[in-house]
């Protein structure tokens, strides 16, 4: 069979998006041509089939219309479509093929608006004697898959295909498998089940709506015995309250950003407002029955409850700022959309965290000395979190007496709370914030980096602009992110916003991972080809490679005569101590998953000259003689 609209892999339309294919109704949601690709096989052809079966003839949710024409025409396609709206049907897909004997048919999924089903025999009836007004042929229906909860089980594996269900639907999800956000070890957990119990966890999936779209596009049938709406007790009913000011991407789990009204008030962000980056539901877990874990190869396994990091080592403080990898993501958004959440500039935020350090625990407690780290080929320290989550670092940064690795029970003076990961967690400074795992349960030294999606997933991997997809790239091999690029941004002005003076205030902060401080900020309202140096601030005095918190800076910026009264772009960038600087473009940096976006900040904002009443002045001018016992000598024309 070949298909005259698009070709791609074993089905005529593959099951990727349907944005590159032929979707007739754009207000319905998009539907995988999937299903009815299989139809056609099993209809068209004479390969054995390996599965795709319907179950059942029962009522389906839609029929596919067969509409075998004698003599095809350019735009019948468009001309029967518009027949089937006025039949009162929804369009899910339209396509064309052609057979062996040149003889043209049209296909179409297609869902009766008055019932909200599949096609009776009296709508078939109906519908065939519309198509055959325009052009004589065969018309015939046929129902939408319907499989059973236990057809779905049998396909669990990448040989008969992977499988899931989803209220009332059935997905193929086999090409997808390897490309998972989460990894795959993450996805092939809900093979050949339900995915409504994972998605209660994950909200993510249908907060942002994206999951769904693409769930959508590997649909193959309808579930014939979907679950009864019982979604139980949600764990995120637990969850602590959340200052209303955060900017909220998700709920369920909470990603929130720091507003840009409240980030340079204070050198160290307030607990309320510090940036929030989940995984998971905020676990419940009592201080009095914590326990953590530290063992693995080259130490001696140890179990210290809170009271023993508190009593037993010596209390250390660590001002670091932390940032998520995908800070500023929705800048790439704007070349093309990427993975994840779109945050702005306030994924990150600052704070003195109190704790002891880890190289401490692992050496004194525990036993890892340097010997037995060459002895026993240690290469990572791995954190695991008590919701699940798992990182790693070097071993390298964890023992190194310069790398300030804290395990933290206090944050800006204050008890640790649990939304920030209490009773205890890692804080890495200079390291991407996933990495600075919260609520920790176990320390394990490792020849292997840490398991899972966080760490050898793609989540937190860079690939090239050029990288559309991960076919053929063993993503294993890809290093996982740990320190970050220099990194700066212009928090006021704000975009849109109208200055009127002739100079330009502008403020901001700048930062960079590995501890290495910020020589020099440069601002330009000239598109780069002049620059002011902006005045370090707050941040200025840290030690140059132990630098491990933001520097907040300002410059006054005069406004040339060609650029008043117009619109101006500010652009800012940052230098570091090993002199790196940012970037100046984003498109250079785009990547599938939106990471370490760091080129130079751009805000637009509008200038208007300052203009005041004659009189207006004269009257100030009036006043203030009045106050000095003095007669003012002159007046100023009465003019604007």
């Amino acid at each position: 069979m070949a298909f005259c609209r698009t070709v791609a892999g074993h089905f005529p339309w593959g099951l990727g998006h349907l944005r590159g294919s032929r979707t007739v109704d754009s207000t319905f949601f998009y539907l995988s041509a999937a299903a009815l690709a299989v139809w056609l096989d099993s209809n068209e052809s004479s390969r054995p089939r390996r599965h795709f079966r319907p179950s059942c003839c029962e009522a389906s949710s839609s029929s596919i219309i067969k509409f075998r024409v004698d003599n095809d025409r350019p735009g019948l396609l468009s001309e029967a479509t518009e027949i089937l709206k006025k039949q009162q049907l929804n369009i899910r897909d339209a396509r064309i093929s052609t057979n062996e004997d040149s003889r043209a048919c049209h296909f179409y999924v297609v869902q009766d608006k008055i019932s909200g089903s599949g096609l009776s025999e009296d709508r078939l009836a109906q519908v065939r004697a519309a198509l055959q007004e325009l052009a004589s042929g065969d018309c015939q229906a046929e129902p939408w898959p319907r499989y059973s909860s236990k057809e779905v089980a049998e396909h669990s594996s990448i040989e008969k295909g992977i499988w899931v269900s989803y209220k009332d639907g059935v997905y193929d999800i086999t090409k997808f498998v390897a490309n998972h956000p989460g990894g795959k070890d993450k996805i092939m957990l809900a093979a050949g089940k339900a995915i409504d119990p994972f998605w209660r966890i994950y909200q993510q999936h249908t907060g942002r709506g994206n999951a769904v779209e693409l769930l959508e596009s590997m649909r193959i049938g309808d579930l014939s015995d979907p679950p009864t709406a019982d979604c139980g007790s949600c764990p995120y009913n637990t969850d602590p309250e959340r200052h209303p000011a955060l900017i909220f991407h998700n709920n369920k789990p909470c990603n929130a950003e720091l507003p840009a009204e409240l980030m340079l008030d204070s050198w160290l962000t307030p607990n309320p407002v510090w940036f929030i980056r989940h995984h998971h539901p905020v676990p419940c877990i009592n201080p009095k029955q914590y326990r953590l874990c530290v063992d693995g190869v080259g130490t001696k396994k140890v179990t210290l409850c809170l009271e023993d990091i508190k009593s037993r080592f010596l209390k250390r403080e660590v001002v670091t700022t932390i940032q998520c990898g995908g800070n500023r993501r929705s800048e790439l958004d704007q070349i093309e959309k990427t993975s994840g959440i779109p945050w702005g500039f306030g994924a990150m935020s600052t704070a003195k965290f109190g704790g002891v350090y880890l190289r401490e625990v692992l050496q004194h407690c525990a036993g890892l000395s340097h010997e037995n780290v060459e002895a026993f080929e240690v290469k990572h320290v791995i954190f695991k979190s008590l919701d699940g989550m798992e990182a790693s670092i070097p071993v390298e940064k964890a023992l190194s007496p310069y790398g300030d690795v804290l395990l933290a029970y206090e944050m800006n003076d204050e008890p640790l709370n649990m939304e920030h990961g209490a009773p205890v967690r890692v804080v890495v400074p200079g390291v991407v914030g996933v990495r600075n795992v919260k609520w920790l349960g176990q320390i394990t030294a490792s020849r292997d980096e840490a398991e899972g999606p966080w760490q050898r997933g793609i989540a937190y991997k860079g690939f090239s602009p050029m990288v559309k997809d991960l076919k053929g790239i063993d993503i294993e091999k890809i290093p996982s992110m740990q320190d970050l690029p220099i990194q700066s941004a212009i928090v006021t002005p704000k975009a849109g916003s109208i200055v009127e003076l002739d100079d330009i205030e502008v403020r901001g902060f700048a930062w960079s991972g590995g501890g290495r401080g910020i020589v020099r900020v440069d601002v330009s309202i000239d598109e780069g080809n002049t620059w002011v140096t902006a005045d370090l601030l707050d941040g200025k005095d840290q030690p140059y490679n132990r630098a491990w918190a933001w520097t907040f800076w300002e410059a006054s910026v005069p406004v040339p005569d060609a650029l008043k009264g117009k619109e101006i772009t500010i652009l800012c960038r940052a230098v570091d101590s090993a002199y790196s600087t940012q970037p100046e473009r984003p498109e250079p940096l785009w990547n599938l998953r939106g990471l370490n976006c760091n080129c130079w900040h751009r805000v637009s904002v509008k200038h208007e000259e300052l203009k005041i009443e004659a009189s207006h002045l004269n009257s100030r001018l009036s006043l203030c003689a009045q106050l000095f016992k003095a007669a003012p000598t002159s007046k100023i024309p009465e003019k604007k």
